[in-house]
């Protein structure tokens, strides 16, 4: 049975392999040392071949043992002909967060190490071992965080990777999880047939974290057919949300094309607003549609590796709703701002629409970046990719480097030079751009003309400071990391 149920996904992965046109595409296998993901390797060896393929292993350093089974997934890895890295986590190197938060950062820093080895191999898609198992839990858990119909619809076969860098083809890698349709005992039957050792992670029983209460709650009803919480059932509510969510998408994204301008250089979204103010807008005006909408443009916004939670969405809804009704009947309205989710959104102007931006960050929530080389990219605060380099014909000494500031890490070493710089913008420069709360979140890159010199101010507010190095001989480019398209799949 075992070797049918290999042969089986063995089949299953070469089919999505071509559906989705990787076949001739450099694959990293992101490969923990658990069963599922050692399944993972042995399948993808025989589906498209190691030598398409590269291993990572991305060592938390939370457990003494965990450098041996890093060093254990290695060894199997070079029995399948698979080349293989071992990434450490330094937690010497940053805070380490409180337990309620680890889940969250360590998951972080996980995923921007395998963006680091897609960057390095120019990696189009990276492989992961989720499994039915997995999908019910995250439908689980976002249903106990009220998310909404985008949240409940679950994991998707391809998305983005978080927190990575384009490579040379200016194109984002993806994460394709080929396992979605295989239980975890499948994957065990795999693994004991074919003599493949795996490791169990205790912490993945610490009750600690949330994901590990569900998952016990999951498996102690996976053997009644009649409790709602086993993977079958919950299996079957995803599927319909992610139904639901499917006909809602097809018109969503024609909509946000007609009445959302997506500014992608200052990771900002601006939705219509009505000319007569009274009105909801068309993308408002029905619910369902409204709920998408709000939830495509946030998750855009916050750039977070999840959609955001139907608490927040309502929020924004609120004000939304009230914001009309109070223009019907000739009242004002008291709140100004809603500030939720990671995003900010601002009431309609004269002068402008909808406004969705970063929610302002907490002191030092955002570090200054270390010094770069010229026609580096830099992914800041996992919102947007900034590139310095050189205009075409010009020479520029390889010493010039450049950092990126949070304004206010900026004010502390330029506070009159960007006053100055945000005056002369406001002359050019749409009202929506210099509201305040947009003006708050974007970033200051200043240039290091040699190692040891003060380091300039050279663009601020979406724009070159005018008589710096990069207003005669350096092109800035800022862009968010989602691209333009607001529907995207999570």
């Amino acid at each position: 049975m075992a070797a049918i149920a290999a042969s089986h996904a063995v089949s299953h992965v070469q089919n999505i392999i071509q559906r989705l046109q990787l076949g001739d595409k450099r694959l990293l296998l992101a490969v923990s040392g658990g069963a599922d993901s050692m399944a993972l390797a042995y399948i993808a060896s025989r589906a498209v071949g190691p030598r398409n393929c590269i291993a990572v292993t991305v060592d938390h350093g939370f457990r003494p043992e965990s450098a041996h089974e890093a060093a254990a997934v290695g060894r199997y890895m070079q029995k399948l002909g698979i080349q293989h890295e071992i990434r450490r986590l330094k937690w010497e190197e940053v805070q380490k967060p409180p337990v309620q938060r680890l889940e969250e950062v360590a998951r972080q820093r996980r995923y921007t190490e395998i963006g680091n080895v897609c960057q390095t191999y120019q990696v189009s898609a990276v492989l992961t071992g989720h499994h039915s198992g997995d999908q019910a839990e995250t439908f689980l858990f976002r249903f106990i965080r009220h998310s909404g119909i985008h949240g409940l619809s679950g994991m998707s076969l391809q998305t983005a990777l978080p927190f990575a860098l384009p490579a040379a083809d200016n194109k984002t890698p993806v994460i394709v999880r080929l396992l979605l349709d295989f239980d975890k005992r499948t994957l065990y039957s795999i693994c004991k047939a074919g003599g493949i050792e795996w490791f169990e992670d205790a912490s993945n029983s610490d009750p600690r974290f949330k994901r590990n209460m569900l998952r016990q709650i999951i498996r102690e009803a996976d053997d009644d057919d009649r409790s709602p919480f086993n993977v079958s059932s919950l299996l079957k509510v995803r599927k319909a949300m992610q139904g639901h969510r499917e006909v809602i998408d097809r018109g969503l994204a024609s909509l946000l094309d007609k009445h959302a301008t997506v500014r992608a250089d200052l990771g900002v979204v601006e939705l219509a607003a009505e000319t007569d103010g009274q009105q909801l807008p068309r993308w408002a005006s029905n619910p369902a549609v409204r709920e998408r909408a709000l939830a495509s443009v946030v998750g855009w916004v916050n750039c977070k590796d999840h959609p955001p939670e139907l608490a927040h969405l309502r929020q924004f809804e609120q004000l939304i709703v009230s914001f009309y009704k109070a223009r019907k009947a000739g009242a004002s309205i008291a709140q100004t701002s809603v500030s939720t989710a990671g995003v900010t959104m601002l009431p309609p102007t004269v002068r402008h629409g909808w406004l969705f931006c970063r929610q302002r960050p907490r002191a030092n929530e955002i570090q200054i970046t270390k010094d770069l080389a010229l026609g580096a990219t830099a992914l800041w605060d996992g919102r947007l990719l900034i590139c310095v380099q050189a205009k075409p014909g010009r020479s520029i000494p390889e010493a010039v480097t450049w950092r990126v500031y949070s304004q206010d890490a900026a004010m502390h070493k330029w506070a009159d030079q960007l006053l100055e710089h945000r005056r002369v913008c406001r002359k050019t420069h749409r009202p929506a751009d210099m509201h305040q709360a947009v003006l708050a979140v974007q970033p200051i890159i200043s240039v290091k003309p040699v190692p040891d010199a003060q380091p300039t101010l050279a663009f601020a507010f979406g724009s070159v400071c005018a008589e710096s190095l990069a207003a005669t001989d350096l092109d800035i480019s800022v862009r968010a990391v989602r691209g333009t398209d607001l529907v995207a799949r999570n």
